[in-house]
């Protein structure tokens, strides 16, 4: 029994090592995934169509689960100059957020705060126009212009929404020509929202205030751009794919080992039971043995501690050599199985000079 629980605590041990250095090589397989570096993806091809945001470009199956897909948008604005002539600009200057993309023109309107004329972010649903006037009819087509910060921009659409402009342009708040893809809640509501740079927001702000022009804004969907979306590419999917098959080779190994090992054991233990059990036999055959009579004091006082049942004439009982006494068919079966007296524990194979692990008694 105690060389059962050794080699089963120590196969427990293997097991919990083997565990951990799996796990250690799963983690430094995965940190190198990680780290590999991103590259945005040029535009492929022009969309057919979006729907809540989303195109209906068609990418390989592989490529759809890692790619984002974000949208540009062109703002072309137009306005009259002091001679009297139209003057009209534009570029590819800004991104769709996230909701409907759609394109969308209208009056050119720099939001203020009714109470704080200072107050260009659009947080406040007190609205006042370019240099504190009013905002356009709902009739009117009209394009918001409010700077970012102060709220999030699902506030600042949810405001333009609310006073009926048929789009909002949010420029940075920071001089940093990054365009990001806003994060909006309600992708449903009919309205166009881009995000566009702090150059571009005090451009348009310079010909509204400072020239005081009727801007005409037209937001025209642009290029698509797509971004691997999990920093994985190809070289690093394949080191996971070697290192998970080189696990498993490793655990395949490990666990042919441990059985092996495992069988070696039992077929040890089996033939040590074997040769127990053998020299269990001749030792049986020497305790002796004797047969209940009528005048025999047990009939009247003793039973047998196996079956519970008391001693009857013509019985058959054996006498071990601690002086306890059994019916015959009760002990010998529990001497070949434990070898030891059920009452005292006496151990008949040391008791008769047999040493476990030796040959010869």
């Amino acid at each position: 029994a105690n060389i059962e629980i050794v080699s089963m605590m120590s196969a427990l041990s293997h097991q919990v090592n083997m565990n951990n250095f799996l796990s250690l090589l799963v983690g430094a397989s995965l940190v190198a995934a990680n780290s590999s570096p991103s590259h945005d993806i040029a535009s492929l091809s022009q969309p057919t169509e979006f729907s809540n945001g989303v195109s209906s470009f068609a990418l390989p199956a592989e490529d759809r689960m890692a790619i984002e897909s974000s949208t540009l948008a062109y703002l072309n604005y137009s306005f009259t100059g002091p001679d009297g002539h139209l003057i009209e600009f534009g570029s590819e200057s800004a991104k769709y957020g996230e909701g409907r993309v759609l394109n969308r023109s209208g009056l050119l309107v720099h939001i203020s705060n009714s109470a704080n004329h200072s107050d260009h972010t659009g947080c406040s649903k007190q609205w006042s126009g370019t240099l504190g006037g009013t905002i356009p009819e709902r009739d009117a087509p009209w394009i918001a212009l409010v700077r970012r910060g102060s709220c999030n921009f699902e506030d600042k659409v949810k405001h333009a929404y609310e006073r009926g402009a048929a789009g909002i342009i949010i420029y940075n708040d920071k001089n940093d020509t990054k365009l990001e893809k806003m994060k909006i809640n309600d992708k449903e509501r009919n309205i166009t929202a881009v995000f566009t740079t702090n150059a571009m927001g005090r451009e348009l702000i310079e010909i509204l205030e400072v020239h005081r022009s009727v801007v005409q804004m037209r937001i025209i969907e642009g290029s698509r751009q797509f971004r691997n979306l999990g920093n994985i590419n190809r070289t690093s999917v394949l080191f996971v794919s070697i290192s998970f098959i080189v696990l498993m080779i490793i655990s395949l190994v490990w666990l042919v080992f441990y059985y092996v090992q495992r069988f070696r054991y039992l077929q040890t233990k089996d033939k040590q039971s074997k040769r127990l059990c053998s020299v269990a036999k001749r030792i049986i055959a020497k305790i002796p043995t004797k047969s209940i009579k009528s005048d025999d004091k047990e009939i009247d006082n003793d039973c047998c501690a196996i079956c519970i049942e008391p001693y009857k004439v013509t019985d058959v009982i054996r006498v071990l050599p601690c002086k306890h006494e059994f019916h015959k068919v009760c002990i010998d079966p529990w001497l070949l199985e434990h070898r030891t007296c059920p009452m005292c524990k006496m151990d008949i194979l040391k008791h008769y000079g047999f040493v476990v692990g030796s040959s010869s008694s």
